[in-house]
């Protein structure tokens, strides 16, 4: 609206309010990520990267806990890329050994807001999930003396921009949720008080499915 026009609607007697076409920002607060996988992670925070598993994912058996800060206004957009631990491309573990197998995986979050100490988010049936490798496909390989060439592998491209709160993921599956038995829960996962509302999740396949990306947008605080 000019000077001009608005000096007219004034003199006229015409009284009226100019709405802003954007919401006040939330101001950053501190939150504390409280994070078990099997077996390795990286975090993402609308887009960025901010912490990795301290852990190498090349170590067998990495149940260890990590809590990583940040800060973050609402909505914020949280991303993990999870992988469980395979040997190669095969998909197995203990390759050679009497208990070669399958591996399986398994990861759960809270973020606590550090200024209440209180659980503001968690990893559940909600978050959305992106398998980027599979394996193996013929899973009867399992005691194959030649895993790398005789056990069928698929893998995906990660999607740019994946871990951005403008990333469209409504065509991801939504992650499935496991009970502790299933994941076999270990070691570090006993590190941190989980809040109810937190859960283990994965792909739909807790053993096949190696590599994942899992993301969801924060938008409220509970």
């Amino acid at each position: 609206m000019n000077i001009r026009k608005l000096t007219l609607l004034l003199l006229s007697g015409v009284i009226f309010s100019i709405i802003p076409s954007y919401a006040a920002s939330e101001k950053a607060k501190m939150f504390q990520a409280e994070i078990w996988v099997d077996n390795w992670f990286a975090l993402y925070i609308n887009g960025k990267k901010i912490a990795e598993d301290s852990v190498p994912l090349t170590t067998e058996r990495s149940f260890n806990s990590e809590k990583v800060k940040f800060s973050a206004a609402l909505p914020f957009t949280v991303g993990l890329l999870v992988k469980d631990f395979t040997e190669n491309a095969s998909g197995l573990e203990y390759i050679g050994k009497p208990n070669q197998q399958i591996g399986d995986g398994g990861v759960i979050m809270q973020i606590r807001d550090v200024s209440t100490q209180r659980v503001v988010a968690a990893t559940d049936e909600t978050w959305r999930v992106l398998v980027l490798a599979r394996a193996p496909l013929n899973p009867e390989c399992v005691k194959s003396s030649q895993p790398l060439s005789e056990c069928m592998h698929q893998t995906w491209v990660t999607p740019k921009n994946w871990a951005t709160t403008s990333f469209k993921d409504s065509s991801w599956k939504l992650a499935k949720v496991f009970t502790r038995e299933e994941v076999g829960v270990k070691e570090g996962f006993f590190d941190f008080t989980w809040d109810q509302s937190a859960q283990l999740v994965w792909s739909s396949d807790l053993k096949l499915d190696n590599s994942l990306l899992i993301r969801k947008v924060i938008r409220t605080i509970k």
